[in-house]
C-alpha cells in the first residue's frame, strides 16, 4: 500500500504547489496600500479621528452655528455645533466646546485659534470679523 500512495501524495504535493504559486502571481502589491499605512499616514488617521489634526488638509472653520444644548439628569450636557454633536468628546474638528460653561445665560462658550466667544442656540460667530448673528431673528 505505501508503493501506491506515494505517488497520489506526490501529485497532491505538485498541485498544491502548482495552486500556489498561481495564487501567489495574482497578488498585486499596489492594492496593498488599501489595507495598510505607514507610520504618518496612521499618525494622520489617529489625530483626525481624536479632533488634534492640524494638518493643511483640515478645513478651517469660519463660521461656527450653536444649534442648541441640552442638559442632561446626569449633569452632562450636549452641544450641536454646525450641525454636530459633542456626544464624542468636547471637540468639533477645530471647534472646543467649554463643557462646563454649557447653559450659564443659556449660552454656550466655545473657542477656535484661540479666539473665544459665548453663543446662545440659533447664533452664528463669524470668526474672522467676531460678528455674531442671531438666526432666529
Amino acid at each position: 500500500m505505501r508503493a501506491r500512495s506515494l505517488p497520489i501524495k506526490l501529485a497532491g504535493g505538485l498541485l498544491f504547489l502548482l495552486c500556489s504559486s498561481m495564487v501567489h502571481a495574482a497578488y498585486d502589491a499596489a492594492d496593498l496600500k488599501k489595507l495598510f499605512t505607514d507610520k504618518s499616514q496612521r499618525a494622520r488617521i489617529d489625530a483626525a479621528r481624536s479632533g488634534n489634526y492640524s494638518g493643511a488638509e483640515r478645513q478651517q472653520t469660519r463660521k461656527i452655528k450653536v444649534s442648541g444644548y441640552v442638559t442632561r439628569s446626569d449633569g452632562k450636557s450636549v452641544v450641536w455645533v454646525n450641525n454636530k454633536s459633542t456626544l464624542e468628546g468636547s471637540r468639533i474638528g477645530d471647534v472646543k466646546v467649554h463643557q462646563a460653561n454649557i447653559g450659564k445665560d443659556k449660552k454656550v462658550t466655545i473657542s477656535v485659534d484661540n479666539k473665544t466667544t459665548r453663543l446662545k442656540p440659533g447664533e452664528t460667530w463669524y470668526k474672522e470679523t467676531g460678528k455674531i448673528v442671531d438666526d432666529q431673528q
